[in-house]
């Protein structure tokens, strides 16, 4: 599953570049230190394996999700929802910003799961299987990499 995602795991990458180039930078450094670190060697196989960036990935298939913050992240990174295949009618509320959007198959979404209460609803047909992103604040402590500074729109546009 890993292998056959890989391109579409460099397209996440490049989204996160764009709208948080510092969490991009201090990811691909944990990446960097964690392949140099001799005491997991042994994992050395498995972190060139791993097709993203991001820390971790959770797979949602077929629920909804309630109202709820995610609590394994740092308050100044992003998580990125990807919804795939092919499903009718869901809606991806962030009821903090008043956002209640449609979350139509290939849809990305980049915002902290931390900070913002957020749920998608049930779909009416079809198969809806997400996709979360998000980063372990415990791997970049273990690699010695700092948690990043908040992104800001004026670093974004220069």
């Amino acid at each position: 599953w890993l292998r056959e995602s890989e391109t579409s795991f460099r397209l996440v990458d490049a989204l996160l570049t764009i709208v948080h180039p510092e969490l991009y930078r201090h990811s691909s450094a944990v990446r960097e230190q964690l392949l140099a670190n001799e005491e997991i060697m042994d994992l050395r196989e498995l972190i060139r394996a791993w097709p993203t960036l991001f820390t971790a990935i959770s797979v949602v298939y077929n629920r909804e999700t309630p109202f709820h913050c995610d609590s394994k992240s740092a308050p100044q990174w992003y998580d990125l929802f990807l919804s795939v295949s092919s499903y009718t009618n869901a809606i991806l509320e962030l009821p903090m910003l008043g956002i209640h959007a449609h979350y139509m198959p290939g849809t990305a979404a980049l915002f902290s799961g931390l900070l913002l209460r957020h749920g998608v609803s049930p779909v009416d047909q079809g198969d809806c299987i997400g996709y979360v992103f998000y980063m372990q604040p415990s791997v970049f402590h273990f690699a010695s990499i700092s948690l990043g500074k908040w992104v800001k729109y004026s670093s974004l546009s220069t």
